[in-house]
């Protein structure tokens, strides 16, 4: 996502007052060094520096996206160097480890799946057992009331 560009509505409603200001007298002095020649001033300087500002960040908007394309780039070869020491050595050697891969020697099963492959499956006499347990939960329910 590109970052926004900055406007600024201090900055129009200057423009605009000194527009307004420029029809009334273009040379108007209010005294106490209020001049339109300083207020224009501060306000070109102003202007001069949201330009700026949003030219920084379109710069930083190009360099982000060169930065992803690289990154991108980066993981592909990475992947690639991975895979071909993986053919030159095998995915069980050192070299593949030092490499930074993980050995299929080193994973392990989930715990999560073995549990739930094993609670579904009735051993013997376990059904009987579990009903009775929630037979006596649902008798103990009713002697309460």
């Amino acid at each position: 996502m590109a970052y926004q560009k900055r406007r600024s509505a201090t900055l129009e409603k200057a423009q605009a007052r000194l527009n307004g200001l420029r029809s009334v007298h273009a040379e108007m002095d209010l005294g106490n060094g209020l001049t339109l020649r300083d207020y224009a001033a501060l306000i070109a300087t102003s202007d001069t520096r949201l330009q700026a500002q949003n030219l920084a960040l379109s710069e930083a908007d190009r360099t982000r996206i060169e930065f992803a394309e690289t990154e991108a780039a980066l993981s592909t070869l990475s992947s690639r160097i991975l895979s071909a020491v993986a053919a030159m050595y095998g995915k069980d050697s050192k070299e593949y480890e030092m490499a930074g891969g993980k050995p299929p020697s080193t994973y392990k099963r989930s715990k999560k799946q073995a549990a739930t492959t094993s609670s579904t499956t009735p051993q013997n006499g376990d059904t009987a057992s579990t009903n009775g347990a929630a037979m006596n939960g649902a008798q103990a329910a009713t002697s309460v009331h």
